[in-house]
């Protein structure tokens, strides 16, 4: 009888154990599609932003005016971009500690190795170089920007 009993409370672990194994994985298959179309987004829109911005440098003379009537427009589609790829960052870095998160808050996590060089033990956060180059291209853009803006 104490066999059984043992034979069948390991059955159950195991089969516990296996469907939450199975959950984590789907998460983490979640999380890595949803970074990235994030992804997607932050360097579609930093795109958007620079064809605009470069648009505008092309269109604005030395003194600040406008030569061509749709300045005003390529403007506010810099902005409108601009702020769409800052946003769109934000919640990649919020995914990305997620999954951090995620990946070192399970049974299994501390022992899996993931990342590169000094990030070894985060893969999520170790994963951002492309990203963050274009958030740093977006921040060196938005600094160049006033020096062409349209005087109202």
């Amino acid at each position: 009888m104490k066999t059984i009993l043992s034979i069948t409370s390991v059955m159950i672990l195991l089969v516990l154990f296996t469907f939450g194994c199975k959950k984590d994985s789907s998460d983490q298959d979640v999380l890595n599609s949803n970074l990235k179309n994030t992804e997607t987004q932050v360097i579609q829109r930093y795109q958007v932003a620079k064809t605009n911005d470069d648009l505008l440098k092309i269109h604005v003379n030395a003194s600040g005016n406008f030569t061509d009537p749709n300045t005003m427009m390529e403007d506010s589609l810099y902005h409108l971009n601009d702020s769409l790829c800052n946003q769109f960052y934000l919640t990649y870095c919020k995914e990305m500690m997620d999954g951090d998160n995620m990946m070192s808050g399970n049974m299994m996590g501390g022992n899996t190795m993931h990342g590169s060089g000094m990030m070894t033990t985060h893969t999520y956060m170790g994963d951002t170089t492309v990203v963050n180059q274009y958030y740093r291209n977006l921040n060196t853009m938005r600094i160049g920007h006033s020096a062409h803006h349209p005087v109202k």
